[in-house]
């Protein structure tokens, strides 16, 4: 399926704060030693990603104004095209506590509920920005006054005015994909597990879990599963992704956000299934060998591709 533009919607945008100490005690008091700032949130990495690769989008953002000068001088430092409805309150700071050894404390704070005129105003703007063949990505967690049935109202909106989604949210349920039935849906291995609502501990368990949520209507389900790499399935193949080893992991945070991005832009360079796949799981890898929420470099997505094994279970 070929996109005449691409859309991410984040109603939930974060200031990733990353501070690098020399160690970690909780009661303690610790000098931060050197400091990211990263202008993120699910939606957002995916249009970083896809900017970085040249793929034109917009970054829809629903965004809290009190905080909002150095988040947005830092996506225009990226090219990063943005529309902006603005809310009272601030955009959430997380923020990742960083020790020699890679050991990372992560504090994720709230963000601004949103109010039903902000919801108003939103619809607006998709009613304005969508066409036939647009791909709005939703992504990341929904903020307070959006509800499951907000949630598929905002998705039927989108698909009504001739959108395709992808849907990519600890949020989602098994009833909401059944509602939005998604072009791919893009659950970790907790959110996985959750959308069946049962552990899986057997790559047979992973199976029948994908296979349930593209049975419930999702066109393409991609599960990423951190070190042991990817399963994903159509409904009729079901593929696994291997992945390399790596000597050296600087932040797995927003990796399941760039696998998402290198599954779009392989299908903008007409990729076919398996070759996707292997592109989405590069992707995801070469992220983790970069510093903070920054997309991954380009060499490293080439080297890691070249060690992506793919293969039909």
């Amino acid at each position: 399926m070929m996109f005449d533009k691409i859309i991410t919607l984040s109603l939930n945008p974060a200031a990733d704060v990353t501070c690098y100490v020399d160690n970690f005690e909780a009661g303690s008091e610790h000098v931060v030693q050197s400091e990211l700032y990263d202008a993120a949130g699910k939606a957002v990495d995916v249009s970083r990603v896809l900017q970085s690769y040249e793929i034109a989008n917009t970054a829809l953002i629903v965004a809290g104004q009190d905080n909002s000068r150095r988040y947005f001088a830092r996506l225009k430092d990226e090219n990063v095209t943005t529309r902006v409805i603005y809310t009272e309150g601030r955009i959430r700071e997380n923020i990742s506590i960083i020790t020699p050894d890679g050991q990372q404390t992560r504090l994720v704070r709230k963000s601004p509920k949103i109010s039903f005129r902000t919801i108003n105003e939103l619809e607006g703007v998709l009613s304005e920005e969508i066409k036939p063949a647009t791909l709005v990505v939703v992504a990341g967690v929904m903020p307070d006054g959006i509800t499951d049935e907000i949630l598929c109202e905002i998705c039927a909106f989108i698909k009504e005015a001739g959108g395709i989604i992808a849907l990519d949210t600890r949020s989602a349920t098994l009833e909401i994909i059944q509602r939005v039935r998604p072009w791919v849906v893009k659950p970790n291995y907790e959110e996985l597990c959750a959308l069946v609502g049962r552990e899986l501990h057997t790559l047979e368990e992973m199976k029948e879990a994908v296979h349930e949520l593209a049975r419930a209507g999702a066109s393409h389900v991609l599960a990423s599963l951190g070190a042991e790499g990817m399963i994903y399935t159509d409904g009729e193949h079901i593929y696994k992704a291997d992945v390399p080893e790596l000597s050296e992991i600087k932040s797995t945070i927003g990796a399941g956000d760039a696998a998402l991005a290198g599954f779009i832009i392989a299908n903008d360079y007409k990729y076919d299934v398996k070759r996707s796949v292997q592109f989405a799981a590069a992707f995801g890898t070469a992220s983790c060998l970069i510093e903070g929420t920054n997309p991954p470099r380009r060499i490293s997505v080439a080297m890691i591709n070249n060690q992506v094994s793919v293969y039909e279970i």
